[in-house]
């Protein structure tokens, strides 16, 4: 085994550009547009809320699903084509379509979900089914 011992900035310099370079790749929009919706789950007053955003979509453009305990959102609209005379270097902002699914650790009342937009952002409030008190039976004698 042979030990070099590396210049000042030299080699050390070297290594650095190959690690960045490695490094420097980019997400296809593609893949972008599929994982940019964003979200945030929390309890409030036995509720649990969804906050999500949706840059660019209209409120008539967003679905909300609820089965059991999954509730999945989607979306989807038109990619605009006014600029066709443009050259993208990077091209991120662009989203025809989203899909998330979350599943909560309770099933849901789908007849009391509330959904509102307010400056791009989703909020879905969702109410847990209550679970069934067991009863206990008392058995008679006949």
């Amino acid at each position: 085994m042979t030990l070099v011992k590396a210049r000042e900035n030299g080699d050390l310099a070297v290594l650095d550009q190959m690690f960045d370079s490695f490094f420097d790749w980019q997400l296809p929009a593609s893949r972008l547009a599929y994982n940019a919706a964003p979200l945030d789950l929390y309890e409030k007053d036995g509720n649990y809320v969804i906050e999500m955003a949706t840059p660019g979509f209209d409120p008539n453009e967003v679905n909300v699903e609820v089965s059991g305990s999954t509730v999945t959102i989607s979306g989807e609209h038109a990619e605009k084509n006014d600029k066709r005379d443009v050259k993208y270097h990077r091209r991120e902002m662009r989203r025809n379509s989203f899909s998330r699914a979350v599943t909560l650790p309770q099933d849901l009342d789908p007849d009391s979900v509330t959904a509102t937009m307010d400056k791009g952002v989703l909020k879905v409030k969702l109410t847990p089914v209550k679970p069934i008190a067991p009863k206990k039976i008392a058995v008679k004698n006949v």
